[in-house]
């Protein structure tokens, strides 16, 4: 017999156990979440605040806030922050979220008492000057001038917009007369009622020692304590049916097809996360090995789910030649109505447990990938509970369950398609 004639068994990982975190409070009432056990000197500091899209008090301004806090404080420029930072091989971030507001700092243990001061500086005293705040909106409304020429953005825009609705906080779109309506003063009051203790979680990971606590205290523990803003809920109100942007120069179409979802607390993620994987979301799933490695059609297709403090959504997305936008889209709807219908093959579920639970343990791989995980039940505002439970699911969930799962979130008539492209225009498609 040739040595690979069939392929080798699969083997799950024996256990899978989230680490626990360390926590406290701060005198100043801030939580602290801290997930220690590195062996080299690293840290990562970050503050997440209750301060994204679904708490801000006009369009744009959860984002302009967040955006300016590094630009200038009031003791330091632009150029002397960066220079500080730049001069102890620090990295200071204030990430884009949807739901939350994040400043965060990647240093070593020997410069964190050095570092937090000015951490703590860059969050209670931003200049929110003039200068900046110009600065900003020309060179966001520059930015956005350059997305709205990318298919790929533009398909994600209207298709988010016909998920949520064009006035909900993951659904509304930014356009440049919105940055030219942003009042500094809108600004300035936002930061004040959410970069405070009581509106935030201090998340740290690394070589989390005594030291490092007493020093989170010395410097983060004085910020204001103010309190926890309140946001929600949202009703969606998007439209099902099919949506397309003809762009007859364009070569390629972007397909973009599918359902609104539920936060992570919903007790179907688990169960939904496996058959997402399954159908489109990695290499092996159904989708690529169908319309990309047999057919051809296409190098890229894939789904997903995507989860918020308020919702989600499900997204079977493709980018296709104009002339495959019929074939793809025929494949797909054959590929939903089939797992919609036959019970998975156990070979092909137990491979997609193996992969599922390998990228699990991939995940919780050190301090700092495990801090990932805790900083996702931060920002959407659930437990770590999530994580047994879809441990256990992907172990134990069976076809004829998988199978209920596709029936309810598959093929449904709530879906929404966006379609982005030079193709034909389709019969009956609502035109964007």
């Amino acid at each position: 017999m040739p040595l690979f004639s069939k392929p080798p068994p699969v083997r799950l990982p024996a256990s899978i156990d989230l680490p626990k975190a360390r926590r406290w409070t701060l005198s100043n009432g801030l939580d602290v979440v801290a997930i220690g056990g590195a062996k080299t000197p690293i840290l990562r500091v970050e503050m997440i605040f209750n301060a994204g899209r679904p708490f801000e008090t006009g369009r744009l301004v959860a984002r302009a806030t967040n955006q300016l806090l590094n630009e200038s404080t009031r003791q330091r420029d632009g150029a002397e922050l960066e220079d500080f930072f730049e001069f102890y091989g620090t990295s200071l971030q204030t990430p884009n979220v949807f739901d939350t507001g994040h400043v965060a700092v990647y240093t070593i243990l020997p410069h964190l008492e050095k570092i937090l001061p000015v951490f703590a500086e860059v969050i209670a005293e931003p200049a929110f000057n003039k200068k900046d705040f110009k600065t900003f909106v020309r060179r966001s409304k520059q930015d956005l001038r350059e997305d709205l020429t990318d298919p790929d953005t533009l398909a994600y825009r209207h298709f988010t917009e016909q998920i949520f609705g064009a006035d909900h906080p993951y659904g509304y779109n930014s356009f440049p007369k919105d940055y030219d309506k942003l009042d500094l003063s809108v600004v300035r009051d936002f930061h004040a009622s959410a970069y405070v203790a009581n509106n935030a979680t201090l998340l740290v990971s690394g070589m989390v020692t005594d030291k490092v606590a007493m020093l989170l205290e010395k410097h983060l523990g004085q910020l204001p304590k103010g309190q926890k803003l309140q946001a929600g809920p949202f009703s969606v109100k998007g439209t099902p049916g099919i949506y397309q942007l003809h762009r007859p120069k364009a070569s390629q179409t972007m397909i973009r097809r599918g359902i609104p979802l539920f936060p992570r607390s919903h007790p179907d993620y688990p169960g939904l996360t496996v058959l997402n994987t399954l159908f489109g979301g990695y290499f092996g799933s159904r989708l690529m090995r169908n319309i990309r490695e047999e057919k051809g059609y296409t190098y890229g297709i894939d789904s997903s789910v995507d989860f918020m403090r308020f919702g989600g959504y499900l997204t079977i997305g493709a980018d296709v030649a104009n002339e495959n936008l019929a074939l793809v889209r025929g494949e797909i709807d054959r590929e939903i109505d089939k797992i919609r219908t036959d019970l998975v093959p156990d070979q092909e579920l137990d491979t997609t447990r193996a992969y599922l639970l390998g990228s699990l343990l991939h995940n919780i791989d050190g301090p700092l990938n495990t801090a990932d995980r805790y900083q996702m039940t931060i920002i959407e505002a659930t437990d770590a509970d999530h994580f047994p439970r879809l441990v256990d699911t992907i172990r134990h969930i069976n076809p004829a369950e998988l199978r209920e799962l596709a029936q309810r979130y598959l093929g449904t008539e709530q879906e929404r398609e966006v379609i982005v492209g030079g193709a034909e225009i389709l019969e009956g498609a609502v035109g964007l």
